[in-house]
């Protein structure tokens, strides 16, 4: 199942819409932080929940700063789309959330993502269950029912800032 470019843009804003208000706001994500750990079991105090909600923190303040043009404390869909999460804004403010999201699922820290924990993390990001069973399968590639947290890492590089179609 390819997304292509468009249907990713989209795709993005409507996930990181974690409440579903059709706007992005700090909430949002400080919401999905806490998700992610409520279904993983990731205690709220522990160092890996701590570098999520960072992780999320950072990435919410670099977009609101790149994307807010109006300055309300929402990005809209019109504000996002006309965003780019080029390599130097990313470097500076996604790849902390990129750390902290491939790691934050690998609860034994052994580089290796287990099936029902990534889509664990993937239906507290409100993704299809057929898609992120599907990017699993792609991602597994032979680790017996584990995807390396690196290559989950390099696939969410690439979700954000590519502009290829991905999986």
């Amino acid at each position: 199942m390819a997304v292509s470019s468009p249907e990713r843009l989209r795709m993005r804003f409507d996930l990181l819409d974690v409440d579903g208000s059709g706007a992005l706001t700090f909430a949002d994500f400080a919401l999905y932080a806490s998700r992610v750990c409520v279904v993983l079991g990731v205690p709220s105090d522990s160092p890996k929940a701590k570098a999520l909600a960072e992780g999320c923190r950072r990435f919410w303040d670099g977009l609101a700063a790149a994307a807010d043009r109006n300055k309300d404390g929402k990005v809209g869909f019109e504000e996002y789309s006309s965003f780019s999460h080029d390599d130097a804004w990313f470097a500076e403010y996604g790849e902390a959330y990129v750390a902290a999201v491939s790691t934050v699922c690998d609860l034994d820290d052994d580089g290796l993502i287990e099936r029902d924990h990534f889509l664990g993390l993937h239906s507290a990001a409100g993704f299809p269950l057929a898609y992120s069973t599907k990017l699993f399968s792609d991602l597994d590639s032979g680790e017996a029912g584990r995807v390396s947290s690196d290559r989950f890492a390099e696939f969410l590089r690439a979700f954000y800032t590519g502009a290829d179609d991905l999986l």
